[in-house]
This record gives C-alpha cells, structure tokens and sequence, in this order.
C-alpha cells in the first residue's frame, strides 16, 4: 500500500474527511510535505509510525508514554534516531509489533524499511482506533 491509500485508510477509520486531507494533516502537525510528495510510493513501517505517533498526539490529542525505556528490546530502535520515538510509542501502545528473529525469542527487530501488506496495515490501524477508544474512555471515567 502506498502512503496515500494509508493516509486514506487512517482518516476513513476516525470518519475524517477534507477536501485536502494532506493540508489539513500538515496544518495539524501529523503529515509532512514529503507525504504528499511521495504519496505513491510503497509505505514503510518507520513512515508508519511517524504518521500514526503523530497522528495520535495531534489529532487525538493523545500524550505521549514518557517512559520508553521497554522499546530498547527493538535492535533497531535507534538505527533512524529521527524515528525511534515514534516507533517506541507505537511499539508501546500495541498498535504495531516487532518481528522475532533468529532462534532467540529476545531479538525483536522492528524492521524500519520494511512494509506491510494491506491486510497488516488495516489491522494496524484497527489497533489504532482501540488505542484511542480506549484512551477516551480513561479520560472519561
């Protein structure tokens, strides 16, 4: 799936509709010019997480968990230094997962570059729909 159609699926599920969904992204601070710009080209899951993380603070108005500590188990977690906070907050919230690789169950990789079927990615953003029903129902009570 492309960064478009992730975008596109991301909105659908929070019923958020513009007519240009990638100004509205930008003037909220989830998007970023290069989403526009590469919009066809195969989403990663580093591109992902940004836009998710992102996506949750600003749209949703979600705080970020101050503590990431739990995602150093991710060997990858600082190969994109730009990335890893974004990645960590995801990886925290259980919206996305990392791989096991080898025979040692410890060694989670996060796999920046790699990409999702769609399958993968609706699932992803249904975890992201849970995370914030389940923030909004907290804040709630």
């Amino acid at each position: 799936m492309n960064r478009i159609g992730f975008i596109n699926e991301l909105c659908s599920a929070f019923d958020l509709t513009a007519d240009n969904i990638f100004a509205l992204g930008q003037k909220h601070g989830w998007l970023e010019y290069e989403d526009e710009l590469f919009g066809n080209d195969e989403i990663t899951r580093k591109h992902m997480a940004r836009i998710l993380h992102m996506f949750l603070l600003k749209e949703m108005g979600i705080c970020d968990i101050p503590d990431i500590r739990k995602a150093e188990c991710l060997r990858d977690l600082y190969d994109c230094r730009v990335c890893a906070g974004h990645v960590a907050q995801v990886y925290l919230r259980g919206i996305m997962d990392a791989k096991s690789l080898g025979a040692d169950p410890g060694f989670l990789w996060f796999d920046l570059e790699g990409t999702c079927e769609s399958s993968d990615i609706r699932e992803t953003i249904r975890h992201t729909v849970e995370t914030v029903r389940k923030y909004k129902t907290q804040r709630v009570v």
